[in-house]
């Protein structure tokens, strides 16, 4: 194949990012997304960055006031102009580092309520109004979760989020490439994998390799309903089987393209960090999920799979919902 054949098969294959949204705070975790944002933004993507003004801690604790109470009600308004001026603040050094990169960059202040789950119900509600294509977040795994963007919100919005879903770990650090080279696939064969397949050429460039695995889980094989090497052997054919169909989707991509069988360990081993494992050998840039699934001699719950591996990852991840391919 001819390079002008390969880049216009690489066009058709995917529309690429337009629409994409960054959610940030003060944290290091917020930095290393807007980091990695950069590495797959195209020139021509529309960025929109979004910060939370929190409610002062009074207010989230649940303390009332009275209409007699004016000096409570001043010092909380005094609070919260504060923290929106953060989140201003916190927006300009953002969008700073987009300047001149992207078609267009804008910033917006989100304004949290005091209820439980309010970043999560905030930032699916400002990516659906966007109309976002992927909405990135930063996650931390260590230490007490101060900031709002850290791992239980991502690890809630991977199971809710209106648009596929972009986790960058604070523990991640780029080799210095402008752009990311190696995207891992871990499929189950479902439909929820071949959507996530499909989200995914939306950032395939010709210069990407791609490897797509599927993971024969083996812990589970011992307390099968069929004898354990019978259930391995038919776990395989399945994988074959998946890989054969990721390899079939993946091919109009035109990029370099393996696929792997993976096995977990028989004790104290999960899918989730046979897939992370498998991707950091490899030295993959991102690795994409798909987080709804069925259980079953064939297929993972790819739910608990996605939400664990949020937990682990020292990789980004994509992940992708029904309906978001």
């Amino acid at each position: 194949m001819n390079q002008p054949d390969q880049q216009e098969e690489w066009v058709q294959c995917g529309v690429p990012l337009r629409r994409i949204m960054i959610a940030v705070d003060d944290s290091k975790a917020s930095m290393q997304a807007l980091r990695f944002a950069a590495r797959v933004a195209p020139r021509d993507a529309d960025v929109r960055i979004v910060c939370a003004a929190e409610q002062p801690r009074a207010w989230q604790a649940g303390g009332a006031y009275t209409a007699g109470d004016a000096w409570l009600k001043d010092t909380l308004a005094a609070a919260r102009q504060e923290l929106r001026l953060e989140a201003e603040r916190t927006l300009e050094q953002a969008m700073a580092a987009f300047d001149g990169q992207v078609a267009s960059v804008s910033g917006h202040v989100l304004n949290l309520s005091g209820e439980a789950g309010a970043v999560v119900h905030a930032l699916s509600a400002a990516a659906s109004e966007w109309q976002a294509d992927v909405l990135i977040v930063g996650a931390r795994h260590r230490g007490r979760m101060k900031r709002w963007v850290d791992g239980s919100v991502s690890g809630a919005l991977a199971v809710c989020a209106p648009c596929p879903l972009l986790v960058v770990p604070a523990e991640y650090e780029t080799c210095g490439e402008p752009r990311f080279a190696r995207m891992l696939v871990a499929t189950d064969g479902s439909e929820a994998s071949a959507q996530a397949i499909e989200a995914a050429m939306r950032l395939v460039e010709p210069q990407i390799a791609l490897r797509a695995i599927y993971v024969v889980d083996r812990s589970s094989v011992a307390g099968g309903p069929v004898a354990a090497p019978g259930l391995e052997e038919t776990l395989t054919g399945v994988g074959r089987n998946a890989l054969a169909a990721a390899r079939e989707q993946l091919e109009p991509a035109g990029c370099a393209c393996e696929t792997a069988l993976v096995a977990t360990g028989l004790m104290r081993d999960d899918i989730a960090h046979a897939v992370l494992r498998d991707a950091e050998h490899w030295n993959a840039d991102l690795v994409v999920l798909g987080t709804h699934g069925r259980r079953g001699v064939a297929r993972w719950l790819l739910g608990s799979v996605a939400q664990r591996a949020v937990e682990i990852t020292h990789l980004p991840l994509l992940l992708v919902g029904p309906g978001e391919g």
